[in-house]
């Protein structure tokens, strides 16, 4: 289907049925898959029909789109679009890799579009709805609250709506194209590379994992902290994480990894060696 191509009914239908149970993402958030089982929950009836007479081709492909994901909701039909375009022309013509082309789409794209969602509707929409609204609250008119719920929120959904119209029209008319050429392989790769270089970031930014073990050595002051940032600077949290994603990767418990990860600070917090 060309870009241009309008959408049929039943197209309409499946893209409408993304963006309202899309509406209950939030409700499936855990600490090991943020959004993951919520954005399978969401494509869970598209996905049966596209598969209604092969069980295991369902299961396999609910199984790789419940996997970790986490973006600004407004952007969440976007992606969402997009990947159900690419298990579509999956389920007519077996895509190559399928579940890492779909995992390494949904890393790559889910970090800038989590930036520009927060940065755009959290950071500057809503302090300026709430700014007009409050203005008007604190003088006693009623058109207040309204005002801030209608500049906030017919931007937030009209993004949210209509993305997932963009997303499946943009997957409709690329995928195919870019399975045959070999493009989808380097889309795929270049998103991985994108991925790792976020999850790099994150972890260098929200992991506070510094030794506070220092004293005197030959006289002069020492502090273990100065010397492994002088060789790589982050080095603790990103050897803790690459120890995390390795025993996750030999099939260890999260919830154990977790609980474990709660002790080993507590120990060595408790004992000075790293606050």
């Amino acid at each position: 289907m060309s870009e241009t191509t309008a959408l049929t009914r039943e197209e309409k239908k499946d893209i409408s049925k993304i963006f309202w149970r899309g509406m209950f993402v939030m409700n499936d958030m855990t600490y090991v898959r943020m959004q993951g089982p919520g954005f399978g929950w969401t494509l869970m009836p598209l996905l049966k029909k596209l598969h209604k007479n092969d069980e295991n081709a369902y299961y396999e492909a609910l199984k790789r789109n419940v996997m970790y994901f986490n973006t600004n909701p407004a952007f969440l039909p976007f992606i969402q679009g997009i990947v159900y375009s690419m298990e579509k022309e999956n389920a007519k013509k077996p895509i190559e890799n399928i579940g890492e082309s779909v995992n390494g789409l949904k890393v790559g794209l889910m970090g800038p579009l989590a930036g520009l969602g927060d940065s755009f509707f959290t950071g500057t929409l809503r302090v300026i709805a709430a700014g007009v609204g409050m203005g008007m609250a604190m003088k006693g008119n009623i058109l207040g609250p309204l005002l801030f719920l209608l500049i906030f929120h017919i931007p937030f959904y009209f993004v949210r709506y209509y993305g997932g119209y963009v997303g499946y029209k943009f997957g409709s008319g690329y995928i195919q194209k870019a399975t045959e050429s070999g493009l989808l392989k380097s889309i795929t790769k270049g998103c991985s590379i994108l991925g790792m270089m976020m999850i790099g970031a994150m972890t260098f930014l929200n992991v506070p994992f510094k030794l506070t073990i220092g004293g005197k050595l030959a006289g002069a002051k020492f502090d273990l902290q100065t010397v492994i940032d002088q060789i790589l600077k982050g080095l603790l949290p990103l050897s803790l994480v690459m120890l995390l994603l390795y025993l996750l990767h030999k099939g260890k418990s999260a919830n154990w990894l977790l609980i474990g990860l709660l002790i080993f600070a507590v120990i060595i917090g408790g004992i000075g060696f790293a606050g």
